[in-house]
């Protein structure tokens, strides 16, 4: 196997979208660092099989590979195709691409007999493994591809022919954005632009107009996450915030999954005249919801990555987690994060009691929101 090191250069500042804006300062605009190395390794040029991705399992980490994985497109040469190996549940993402060739959607946790056998009649020449899993490895090495690109370490780097070191978890917090890591694979193929741009997201926006929004001052409102409670900004917030914007003439729509129905329809019984899309929408149909609103709100979750990927505005809520890390990538977004001294802990649940609890979403108040919306309206 090939061992590609990647030795730090040095950070460099790339303009994305992101407006940052702690608590006791001024909103100001935020530009993430993207950590650049320096692939010391030999790289691997596509050949006419093309190249095959195996994709992240998260909607969040999907949206957030975007630029990366567009940028292995570029170096590809055409009749060589870029295929996609995702889970089925974010097929509807990649079709949304019109630079992909082909999807092939995981029905399973694990590649299967029949999904290998789609993707080996394609005869990809090259994969690149972009979840740091051995699972995410050894449904790649399943399909025989010759090069398999990765990062080393959790016992997989016997299922990959090259691989970069392993990128331990947290390593970027407060550094670097998330995308560097992906970056760094694509750099694999041959020197890449470094940066946090792609193409938007192509949907079909009449799917939003059949669940009820037609007219254009729509104000889309996610107020689930499921990565845990610590990411959930509290329910009666969003309620305010939603009377807020109905005051002004404007319209909202909650989504979110099946976990989110319930304070969903909380808010939308305390604030009469919401639409409740929550639970209600397919991939393509709730890509099509964001697409078609004026701004968004959303808590650090897909929701808020897939708002920002399909080119719609917003302002996102960061509880236990790191904006610098894991902002949203594409449209212009506000960053709202409390100066809690324990955050970002990254926790699922807040281990404090009482007062202390959930500081870090308490703090930010809804004036705090619908006073940065209002700059986006």
């Amino acid at each position: 196997m090939t061992a590609l090191a990647g030795a730090i250069v040095r950070p460099e500042p790339i303009f994305s979208h992101f407006i940052f804006r702690l608590m006791v300062m001024q909103a100001q605009l935020f530009e993430p660092t993207l950590r650049q190395s320096v692939v010391s390794g030999p790289r691997f040029t596509p050949g006419s099989d093309g190249v095959l991705v195996r994709a992240t399992n998260w909607l969040g980490d999907s949206l957030m590979t975007l630029p990366a994985v567009w940028r292995i497109n570029s170096q590809l040469t055409r009749p060589s195709s870029l295929t996609i190996l995702c889970p089925d549940s974010l097929r509807p993402i990649w079709q949304a691409c019109p630079w992909v060739d082909h999807v092939i959607g995981m029905a399973g946790k694990r590649i299967a007999p029949a999904e290998v056998k789609a993707v080996r009649k394609l005869r990809p020449g090259i994969a690149i493994v972009l979840p740091n899993s051995f699972g995410s490895a050894l449904d790649v090495w399943k399909c025989r591809i010759p090069v398999r690109i990765g990062r080393a370490g959790r016992w997989r780097s016997w299922l990959l022919t090259a691989h970069l070191p392993e990128w331990p978890r947290g390593e970027n917090a407060g550094v670097c954005h998330q995308l560097s890591y992906y970056l760094e694979l694509a750099d694999c193929l041959g020197p890449v632009q470094w940066g946090a741009d792609f193409p938007t997201l192509r949907v079909d926006a009449d799917r939003a107009e059949a669940l009820g929004m037609s007219g254009d001052n729509w104000v889309v409102l996610a107020p689930g996450a499921a990565y845990g409670p610590a990411k959930q900004w509290p329910q009666d917030n969003f309620q305010q915030v939603a009377a807020w914007l109905l005051r002004r003439d404007l319209r909202v729509a909650l989504v979110g999954g099946g976990k989110e129905q319930a304070v969903a329809k909380a808010i939308a019984d305390a604030v009469p005249g919401v639409l409740n899309l929550a639970g209600r929408t397919s991939m393509t149909e709730l890509m099509a919801v964001l697409a078609s609103a004026r701004a968004a709100v959303a808590n650090d979750s897909g929701a808020m990555h897939l708002a920002a990927a399909l080119g719609t505005p917003g302002v996102a809520i960061f509880g236990s987690t790191d904006p610098i890390g894991t902002g949203p990538l594409g449209a212009p977004w506000h960053i709202l994060a409390a100066t809690a001294p324990c955050r970002p802990c990254f926790r699922r649940t807040c281990p404090l009691t009482g007062a202390e609890a959930y500081t870090c979403l308490a703090e930010i108040t809804p004036d705090d929101v619908t006073s940065t919306l209002a700059k986006i309206l």
